[in-house]
C-alpha cells in the first residue's frame, strides 16, 4: 500500500500520407522507416531544453526541485515517457512481417497524477506534430537554399570559363581552330601567287636577256658600220652594263670577283663621261637605245617580282607559324569547352531541381505532404495502472507461507531437546526403564489457555494494525492528491461551460 498510484495516459498519432497525387508532385523528403524517424524526433523532443520548458509550463516536480537538481528531475521525467509504434488492427494477432507498414504510434506517460499524465501525453503528441512539420519545412527550405548556392557557384564557374575562353581567343587571333581553313586557303593562294610571280620573274629575265642581246646586236652593227665608236667610253659602259646584267641573271652576288671588277671599271668609265655633252652621251643608234630601255624595264619588272616573292614567302611563313600554333590553342579551348559543357549541364540540372524543390517546399509549407495527426487524444485514467496491489498481496502471501514453513523447518532442525524415551535412549546409549507421563493441572490448562488468547489477540492486533496502517498509508499517499484533483475538476467544469451558456443566452 505504500507505493503511490501511477496513472498512465497515452495519445495516438496517425501518419497520414501525402494529400497531393504523388504522380503530380513528388515529396522532397523521402519517407524513411517510422521507427528511425521516431528515434530522431524523440531525441529532439526529449532533449533537456524542451523537457525543462515542459516542466516549467506545467509546474511539475515543485517539491522535488527543492532537493534535486534539474538534470535529475529531467531524468525522472524521461524515464516515464515511452514512444512506441502501433501495429494496425488488421495486423494485430498475426505474425509480424518485416515489410509490415506501421502508420501510427503512441506516446505514453505515467505519473502519480492522472491529470498530469493526460496533459503531458497530449503536450508531447502536439510537440511531435510541431516537430514533424518544422523539420519537413526546414529540410525542404534547406534544399532550396542548397540548390541556390550550387546555382550561384556554377554560375560563377561558367562565367570564369567564358572569360578564360574569350581571353584565349583575343590573345590568339589567327591561331584559333576556326581559322584553320582560312589559313590553309591563304597558304594555298599565296603559293599559287608565288608560282605565278616566279613565272613573271622567268619571263622578265627572258625579256631582259633578249633585249640585252638586241642592244648588243645593234651595237655590233653600228660598230661594223662606223668602226670609230667601238672603243668609245659610252660603248664600253653599255657593254659593262650588259655584263653586269648577265652576271646578275646568273645569280652572282655583289661580292663575286667578276661583279666587283665590272662595277669598278663601270665606275671609272662613268667618271670619264661625266664631262661630255649630252649629245655625245646620247650618240648611238635608235635600235640600241630602244633595246636597252626595254631591257631596263624587264629588269625592273624582275626586281619587283622578286621582291614580291620575298614578301609572299614571308607571309606564308607567318601563316605556317599560325597553323603550327592552332593545335595548342585548340587543346586549350577543347578543355575549356568540355568544362563549360559539363558546368552548363549541371546548371540546367540544378535549375530543374530548383523548380521541383520550390514546389516541394511550397507543398510542405501548406502542409499537403506527409502529416502527423492526433488520432486519439490523451485521456485521464480513472484507475491506476500501477502498482498491481493484488499481485503484490498474492506474492506476499505466498512468500509468507513459504517463510513460515522455512522458519518452522529451521527451528525443528535446530531443536536439540529430548521429547521421547526412544530419543533419550538413543542419546545416552542406555536402556530406559520407564517414563512418567505429563500431569496437567487446572492451573496449567488455564496458563495454556491464556497463552493462546494472548497469541490470538496479538495476531489479530497485528492484522488490524497492518490493515489500518496500509489504508492510512494509501490515503496519505494517494488520497490527498486525488481529492485535490477532484476539486480542480469540479472548479473547472463551470468555467468550461460558462462561455457556452453565455452564448446560448
Amino acid at each position: 500500500m505504500a507505493p503511490p498510484n501511477e496513472y498512465e495516459s497515452y495519445a495516438t498519432v496517425l501518419v497520414e500520407p501525402q494529400s497531393v497525387d504523388p504522380d503530380l508532385v513528388t515529396a522532397g523528403i523521402v519517407g524513411t522507416d517510422l521507427n528511425r524517424r521516431l528515434h530522431l524526433m524523440a531525441a529532439q523532443i526529449l532533449s533537456r531544453p524542451r523537457l525543462s520548458r515542459v516542466i516549467d509550463d506545467l509546474g511539475l516536480y515543485e517539491e522535488e526541485s527543492k532537493y534535486l537538481t534539474r538534470d535529475e528531475i529531467i531524468s525522472i521525467l524521461r524515464s516515464k515517457i515511452d514512444v512506441n509504434p502501433v501495429m494496425p488492427e488488421l495486423e494485430q494477432g498475426r505474425r509480424v512481417r518485416n515489410d509490415s507498414e506501421i502508420d501510427r504510434f503512441q506516446i505514453r506517460f505515467h505519473d502519480d497524477s492522472a491529470t498530469v499524465a493526460r496533459d503531458l501525453a497530449q503536450r508531447l503528441a502536439n510537440d511531435f506534430i510541431e516537430q514533424h512539420i518544422d523539420s519537413r519545412v526546414r529540410v525542404s527550405q534547406k534544399s532550396v537554399e542548397f540548390i541556390d548556392e550550387e546555382l550561384s557557384r556554377l554560375g560563377d564557374q561558367i562565367r570564369a570559363v567564358e572569360t578564360e575562353m574569350a581571353r584565349i581567343k583575343a590573345e590568339n587571333a589567327g591561331r584559333l581552330p576556326d581559322d584553320l581553313a582560312a589559313n590553309r586557303g591563304g597558304v594555298e593562294r599565296l603559293l599559287a601567287t608565288v608560282t605565278a610571280i616566279r613565272r613573271e620573274v622567268a619571263e622578265a629575265r627572258s625579256d631582259e636577256a633578249f633585249f640585252r642581246s638586241q642592244s648588243a646586236t645593234a651595237r655590233e652593227l653600228m660598230r661594223s658600220a662606223g668602226g670609230d665608236r667601238n672603243d668609245s667610253p659610252h660603248a664600253r659602259i653599255r657593254l659593262l652594263e650588259l655584263q653586269l646584267t648577265d652576271h646578275t641573271s646568273r645569280g652572282l652576288t655583289h661580292k663575286h670577283p667578276d661583279m666587283i671588277s665590272v662595277k669598278k671599271e663601270l665606275a671609272l668609265l662613268q667618271e670619264q663621261v661625266e664631262g661630255e655633252s649630252e649629245e655625245d652621251s646620247a650618240s648611238g643608234s635608235f635600235a640600241e637605245h630602244s633595246a636597252a630601255a626595254e631591257a631596263e624595264r624587264a629588269r625592273n619588272r624582275r626586281i619587283a617580282a622578286e621582291s614580291e616573292i620575298v614578301r609572299t614567302e614571308e607571309r606564308i611563313a607567318e601563316i605556317q607559324v599560325l597553323l603550327a600554333e592552332i593545335p595548342r590553342v585548340a587543346e586549350q579551348l577543347d578543355g575549356l569547352e568540355r568544362e563549360y559543357t559539363h558546368l552548363f549541364k549541371s546548371y540546367q540540372d540544378f535549375s530543374n531541381r530548383r523548380l521541383e524543390a520550390t514546389v516541394q517546399a511550397d507543398l510542405e509549407r501548406r502542409q499537403l505532404g506527409e502529416q502527423f495527426r492526433v488520432l486519439e487524444n490523451a485521456f485521464e485514467a480513472t484507475e491506476p495502472s500501477s502498482p498491481n496491489r493484488l499481485l503484490i498481496v498474492a506474492v506476499g502471501f505466498l512468500f509468507g507461507i513459504a517463510m513460515g514453513f522455512g522458519v518452522g523447518l529451521v527451528l525443528e532442525v535446530a531443536d536439540t531437546s529430548v521429547h521421547t524415551a526412544r530419543q533419550l535412549q538413543t542419546r545416552i546409549g542406555a536402556p530406559v526403564l520407564g517414563e512418567i507421563p505429563q500431569i496437567w493441572l487446572e492451573s496449567d490448562r488455564l496458563g495454556q489457555r491464556r497463552v493462546r488468547l494472548v497469541t490470538a489477540a496479538g495476531t489479530l492486533g497485528v492484522i488490524v494494525f497492518t490493515l489500518a496502517g496500509g489504508y492510512a498509508n494509501y490515503w496519505w499517499v494517494n488520497g490527498s492528491s486525488r481529492a485535490q484533483e477532484s476539486v480542480v475538476e469540479v472548479e473547472e467544469v463551470p468555467r468550461e461551460k460558462a462561455p457556452a451558456e453565455a452564448g446560448e443566452e
